[in-house]
């Protein structure tokens, strides 16, 4: 995807808004190419389960994920990686050099919804 949809900040607030008006969803962010937290917010009147220094360490297990691209020529690029934990999912979507990433509700169904933010994801990196 191009680096539009981080970049330009009115696709990010659409896409974030678009995102965070899904059921379950909890909190969506952008992780750099340092694995620094750029951007984020918490879906209104979502209390965080964790800090944001606790997010940092699925933060950099999905960097290291992602940069390993050694499988993509066998493999085919990497889509998404998902983690589910007792108390959340958290939901790591590469966009360009960015990670988009997404926390929802543990008895959320992940697929649908990961189906839907890609396909958004997509509309908004049209020409």
């Amino acid at each position: 995807m191009s680096k539009l949809l981080i970049e330009n900040t009115s696709d990010w607030r659409s896409a974030s808004k678009y995102i965070l008006g899904l059921p379950e969803i909890r909190f969506v962010g952008v992780i750099n190419d340092m694995g620094n937290l750029v951007l984020g917010e918490y879906k209104k009147g979502i209390v965080p389960i964790a800090e944001v220094d606790q997010y940092k360490m699925c933060m950099e297990h999905a960097l290291e994920l992602f940069m390993k691209k050694d499988l993509d020529g066998t493999l085919g690029p990497l889509d998404y990686i998902v983690s589910k934990r007792k108390n959340v999912a958290i939901i790591t979507i590469p966009v360009s050099d960015y990670l988009v990433l997404i926390s929802a509700e543990p008895n959320a169904k992940i697929e649908p919804i990961i189906e839907e933010i890609l396909q958004k994801l997509k509309m908004l990196n049209r020409p």
